[in-house]
């Protein structure tokens, strides 16, 4: 599961920059732009198969539950892992070749944003691997994407906001569609839901409805003046402009903040 790291002891002794963790591996970037990688080889632990991509040249790693997407200074994307967690990048090689800007995973799936503004995904295709719903809205103006448990959120250049993969984590958002329309300036996600922050200081949420999907509870504190917005696993909490704080989502997730409310 990763706590054996012998066998790249030499390569983990200096000059590492940075450590990124699937469900049972690590993978380590170093100062070189190579990567070493130990634990579990169902979850990426083993990346042969690929090693002479990674032996220079990458700027950063991202992990899903149980593989890696590397990306480089030439745009390109390397992955291994767990085929069925984006491990496997078949589908999409050809897109992910250059122009790659950065890329955001779930639990089971990744999403890379290119320099065109353009999306490409991979992965379990009912987390958000498979974009081809709303690929029309995909094709440019994309500036960022939010991962949640099992779903994706990109934020487009106009304000709207385009989602995909699994229906109950929020990768459907038709119920506040006309809300997310434009506006929106920033998306943050929790473990099935997600929440966008709009320029008028409102915040829209959707997704599981325990787990912060639905904010009608303190919809009225969030009408106006939130300033950001931070995702845990089953809730929310809103900061606003007067120092105010807000929360909602499953109580014994943080979602219900009465116990220092008066702090």
């Amino acid at each position: 599961s990763g706590g054996d790291s012998s066998a790249v002891a030499d390569c983990l002794a200096a000059r590492v920059i940075s450590i990124t963790g699937s469900g049972a591996a690590f993978a380590a970037l170093k100062d070189s732009g190579e990567v070493a990688t130990w634990g579990a080889s169902s979850h990426g632990g083993d990346s042969s198969a690929v090693a002479d991509r990674l032996a220079a040249g990458v700027t950063s790693v991202t992990g899903t539950d149980s593989a890696f997407a590397a990306l480089k200074d030439s745009g390109g994307v390397v992955t291994w892992g767990g085929s069925q967690a984006g491990g496997d990048a078949r589908a999409v090689t050809d897109r992910l070749a250059a122009g790659v800007m950065s890329i955001t995973a779930n639990r089971q799936a990744f999403a890379a944003l290119k320099d065109a503004g353009e999306v490409a995904a991979w992965g379990k295709p009912e987390a958000g691997g498979d974009s081809s719903g709303v690929a029309d809205r995909l094709v440019a103006g994309v500036i960022s994407i939010t991962g949640n448990g099992s779903a994706f959120a990109a934020l487009k250049d106009a304000g709207e906001v385009v989602t995909w993969g699994d229906a109950r984590f929020g990768g459907d958002s038709s119920a506040v569609a006309d809300r997310l329309a434009a506006g929106v300036t920033s998306i943050a996600g929790a473990g099935m839901a997600f929440a966008a922050l709009k320029d008028s200081g409102q915040v829209v949420t959707w997704g599981e409805a325990q787990h912060g999907g639905d904010s009608s509870a303190v919809a009225d504190r969030l009408a106006a003046g939130v300033t950001s917005i931070t995702g845990a696993g089953l809730a929310f909490a809103a900061l606003k402009d007067s120092g105010e704080v807000v929360t909602w989502g499953a109580a014994t997730g943080g979602g219900d903040s009465s116990a220092v409310a008066d702090r």
